[in-house]
């Protein structure tokens, strides 16, 4: 009997755990995504955030090349504007550095 109680505990914690949140964000593009790449999108956010993770999407035209992703409050810009504004920051800091 003591063993059955055992496992009824082990039951019981594993339903205490608390769930996983859904984070809530959206994809902007340049150009459409197919639903595949949408899903990868998605699916490299969960396994990063380590939660659940909903996106919407949308396309914004005025984007030449990438996507951004707004999500929990941040924005994670794979925009070809958003890397040459950190190769920009890069060079920038450099020259400072030598002043």
């Amino acid at each position: 009997m003591r063993e059955e109680n055992a496992i009824l505990d082990i039951h019981d914690e594993e339903e205490r755990k608390p769930a996983r949140k859904i984070l809530r964000g959206r994809i902007i593009s340049g150009m459409p995504l197919s639903v595949a790449a949408q899903k990868r999108v998605v699916k490299y956010f969960e396994e990063l955030l380590g939660e659940h993770v909903r996106l919407s999407y949308r396309v914004d035209k005025t984007m030449i090349a990438g996507i951004r992703v707004e999500l929990d409050g941040r924005a994670y810009d794979g925009t070809l504007h958003g890397q040459l504004m950190s190769v920009r920051k890069m060079l920038t800091r450099h020259d400072e550095e030598e002043l």
